[in-house]
């Protein structure tokens, strides 16, 4: 918390004609100093700066008027609570002054960053630092609260369109969104009456929609036999392949959950699922283990957080040996097998979807259940059920029979190495 105390200055700057000087009330706070001038005159031999309190002609006056205005410094600093971690002294000073503080004395980036140190998630605090990073690249390194209007956002849309993002535009609308709603319960107190941020931009905001249908990235089983029968022609590309695959044996696993994922505990890997913040358990089948054993992790399931250092950076290269970049003349696998899609790692999801659904016959409940989807409609019902993940294993089993018995089978014993 920030400290008050009354002292003079020494200098002449403060002095008046009759002799006297300003008593100002010093504000420490984060290491830094700043003042308040009060209305209060003293001489200078009167003052303690020590003890900070006056003595002779008037002092308990003064002294009164003097605890008066700490103790309205100390109410102030008090209602701002946790909250003047976030500001700087000079913020802190205007708020005392004026009794409030604006949305354009608030930085975004400050708060941002304040947010991002202290989510637990990691994905989520990834996601948020992909974000902040996207929106200094347009706007600088500060954006004050009250410049995040209607048409800011609009112009930031346009200027994502414009870089070539596509249906990454969502994400990065709705965690700018999701900082900004973070920032306002931080800042706001209805109770007390403090709102300085009392816009809400993203009420008249249309969230963009997504162009491409999900249905869309499948490939089919003879596109799927194509692909498990690739010989690769470098590392980049074995890499590509076998991580699309795990993620496929891990029913659509996404990649930052993959990325993130633990050590096994009795032949199952566990996590909290990055896009619900759900549970979620998968039996490792030995197509899956085949595969891990290549790259094992330190820490991890594998030694992907090892080899990249974020899970955007190891999303994007296997996207690049999968589908080709152009850049770096990278001729995807997709290209080379001819495969007429931009397939990247999503599509392993949808694959076994559409494999679960379509040929394995499996209920659409169960296929949701194994996705780890959230009905918002049976959420209530949802907390009552203890899973059993053996439906889940069995219908993995099931997806994976159905692909050797149509393809190249990889599917070895749980001993073979």
């Amino acid at each position: 918390m920030a400290t008050f105390k009354a002292i003079i200055l020494k200098g002449t700057k403060d002095l008046k004609a009759d002799g006297t000087t300003n008593i100002k009330i010093r504000i420490t706070h984060n290491r830094k100093i700043n003042y308040i001038s009060t209305d209060l005159y003293v001489n200078p031999t009167q003052m303690d700066n020590k003890t900070g309190h006056v003595k002779g002609k008037n002092q308990n006056f003064i002294n009164l008027r003097i605890n008066n205005w700490l103790q309205k410094c100390l109410k102030v600093d008090i209602e701002l609570g946790e909250r003047r971690n976030l500001m700087s002294i000079a913020e802190i000073k205007s708020y005392i002054l004026n009794d409030n503080i604006s949305s354009n004395q608030l930085d975004f980036f400050v708060f941002a960053d304040h947010l991002i140190n202290t989510t637990k998630k990691i994905g989520t605090a990834e996601q948020y630092k992909y974000s902040v990073k996207s929106l200094q690249n347009f706007t600088g390194q500060q954006l004050p609260f009250s410049e995040i209007n209607l048409s800011f956002l609009q112009r930031y849309e346009a200027y994502l369109y414009n870089r070539g993002v596509k249906n990454g535009v969502i994400n990065y609308m709705i965690s700018f969104r999701a900082i900004f709603n973070k920032a306002r319960d931080y800042y706001n107190d209805e109770n007390i009456g403090v709102i300085p941020i009392p816009h809400y931009p993203f009420r008249r905001y249309q969230m963009p929609k997504r162009k491409v249908k999900s249905k869309d990235h499948v490939l089919t089983i003879e596109e799927l036999q194509m692909f498990m029968n690739h010989k690769h022609s470098n590392p980049g590309e074995e890499f590509a392949k076998d991580m699309f695959l795990l993620m496929f044996y891990l029913i659509g696993i996404e990649s930052i959950d993959l990325f993130h994922l633990k050590q096994p505990q009795n032949g199952r890997v566990f996590y909290d699922r990055f896009k619900t913040g759900r549970l979620y358990s998968i039996k490792l089948e030995p197509v899956a283990i085949r595969i891990i054993k290549k790259y094992p992790g330190s820490n991890n399931l594998i030694n992907v957080s090892e080899r990249f250092k974020q899970s955007k950076s190891f999303l994007h290269f296997i996207n690049n040996y999968l589908h080709g970049e152009n850049y770096h003349k990278i001729v995807g696998i997709t290209q080379k097998t001819g495969i007429n899609k931009q397939v990247t790692s999503k599509w392993a999801k949808h694959t076994w979807a559409t494999i679960a659904r379509n040929e394995c016959k499996i209920n659409k409940d169960d296929v949701a259940l194994c996705l780890g989807h959230e009905d918002s409609d049976n959420r209530v019902t949802d907390m009552y059920i203890k899973y059993d993940y053996s439906i889940i294993d069995e219908s993995n089993r099931k997806v994976i029979d159905f692909v050797n018995s149509h393809c190249t089978s990889l599917d070895v014993a749980l001993n073979n190495k």
